[in-house]
């Protein structure tokens, strides 16, 4: 195995960055480590596998050997002095940013630490209103003050794109108190907003810029002519390297650069955020994904392209599909627009994105990132081949065939244009006494609740707002069509609110 393991080292190319990328210091110390006779005793329990269990039978002699404890030789995340602090300055370089923060509780912790970071109790942050729980999340944490921005509004997809240039300088005209922005770049659908304007906009007036790029990271690493977050002028970006990086899931890179925040800062937080018994394994997985995508990332997008955009072309062609593109984001919305994410309008042959992701499961095997009221979105990474993308354009074709209808379903509550009233400060209404009613009864009602749709995560109502008409029939429309709405209260149709 050794054997196989040297042979997969040598790069297919040669790396030209600052430092050299060919190294991977967290990953094959651990292995190392991994192979050596050890009598543990210390944690993990499993001491390396010793008894042979479901768990070892399915995964391996060395991924149990490779599960292991904070020690000298491996380093320890919360005080990087050694292989992480090696593996770490090479992701930092591979993205062009000052200091990189492994993160083994995903995105979530990133962004609920920048948020930590950037914006003390009672300042003004600005947000878009499609962002990420997690977001809300940091906002109750940290007692900021949000101000929310309407993102543009596609209602012939039936979804949000980015923030404007222009919205943002309307917040920041109307907020001059402003401490710090939030960006979603790009969105879950894949837009980008013109990100270099709103960081230029927001440093004139001394506004920190922080971007919640989820969904980005192979940006960076794209043979487009693409942006990435830090390049465009970001002070903090947070990246979901199990997304789209190719690292294992829920390990995530944390991305400073420049002065607005201070380093020592951001690894205090991160530190209180994170677990002291930091998995090696999704670690490594870092370490492995950072070194794949500098050294291969442009190569293998510039192959898949065509791939996906000969895709585009057979999925409309004869049909009542509409992709997602370009062109379309560019003319209507002023945006642009990351391939990699194929969103697919299929309510034109009489069905529900639910509909049609619910049968490629079903009946094809095939299972998508997510549905809409209008579309469904596939996620396409390094990763995928012709074979794959060629198996969902068939089963896309063979539906419409087989199930085909010719009525376009239109519904008003696919989508919505408004921002909830925020009456209380999230935190404040986390922090309130509460009380369960029926949601049918909730309307003039100050929620104390996450009303929320997961995937992508975005919610319909959070602490603190008042609970309009709009968002009852929001959520009456998507129990309807997928079932379920994520809340916290224990009873069904039933929200917390504020006790009056």
């Amino acid at each position: 195995m050794m054997n196989k393991l040297l042979e997969f080292e040598q790069p297919l190319i040669k790396a030209a960055p600052k430092l050299d990328h060919n190294q991977l210091p967290l990953f094959q110390t651990l292995v190392q480590y991994a192979r050596r006779d050890v009598t543990p005793f210390d944690v993990p329990g499993h001491k390396m596998g010793a008894q042979m269990n479901p768990l070892r039978m399915v995964l391996g002699d060395m991924t149990m050997r490779m599960d292991v404890n904070s020690m000298k030789e491996l380093d320890l995340l919360s005080h990087p002095q050694s292989v992480i602090k090696e593996a770490q300055e090479l992701a930092a370089d591979a993205f062009g940013a000052d200091h990189a923060y492994f993160l083994v509780n995903g995105t979530t912790i990133g962004i609920i630490a920048m948020i930590l970071a950037a914006v003390k109790p009672g300042e003004t942050l600005l947000v878009p209103r499609n962002c990420h729980k997690s977001v809300m999340n940091g906002i109750i944490l940290s007692g900021a003050k949000p101000i929310f921005i309407q993102p543009e509004v596609d209602l012939h997809f039936g979804i949000a794109h980015g923030v404007s240039v222009k919205n943002v300088r309307k917040a920041l005209n109307e907020n001059p108190e402003t401490k710090a922005i939030l960006v979603t770049y790009p969105t879950y659908f894949g837009v980008m907003n013109e990100l270099v304007e709103i960081c230029e906009l927001a440093h004139e007036r001394g506004v920190t810029v922080l971007v919640d790029s989820a969904h980005g990271a192979h940006l960076a690493f794209m043979p487009d002519d693409y942006i990435d977050p830090l390049t465009a002028g970001a002070d903090a970006v947070t990246v979901s390297m199990h997304k789209t990086g190719g690292s294992l899931t829920q390990s995530s890179l944390l991305l400073l650069k420049g002065n607005r925040i201070a380093p020592e800062r951001m690894q205090k937080i991160v530190n209180m955020l994170q677990t002291t018994s930091a998995n090696y394994l999704l670690m490594s997985s870092l370490d492995v994904a950072r070194r794949e995508m500098v050294l291969f990332g442009k190569k293998r997008y510039r192959e898949l392209k065509p791939i996906v955009m000969d895709a585009v072309l057979s999925i409309e062609a004869n049909s009542n599909y509409e992709v997602l593109k370009e062109a379309y984001v560019e003319k209507y919305f002023q945006q642009s627009y990351d391939w990699t994410k194929l969103v697919i309008r299929v309510n034109g042959i009489g069905f529900t994105g639910f509909d049609v992701y619910t049968i490629l499961k079903e009946e094809y095997g095939i299972q998508m990132e997510l549905a809409e009221g209008y579309v469904i979105m596939a996620v396409i990474s390094s990763f995928d081949t012709k074979e794959s993308i060629d198996k969902l354009v068939f089963a896309l074709k063979d539906i419409e065939k087989k199930y085909g209808k010719h009525a376009t379903i239109i519904s008003t509550h696919v989508t919505t244009s408004e921002v909830n009233k925020l009456v209380l400060v999230p935190r404040d209404a986390f922090y309130a006494e509460q009380e369960s009613i029926p949601i049918d009864q909730a309307v003039g009602r100050i929620s104390a609740d996450t009303l929320m749709i997961y995937p992508p995560g975005i919610p319909l109502v959070i602490p603190g707002e008042l609970i309009s008409n709009e968002v009852l029939n929001q959520y009456h429309y998507y129990c309807q069509t997928i079932g379920n709405v994520l809340t916290e209260a224990k009873e069904a149709n039933h929200i917390k609110v504020v006790k009056e």
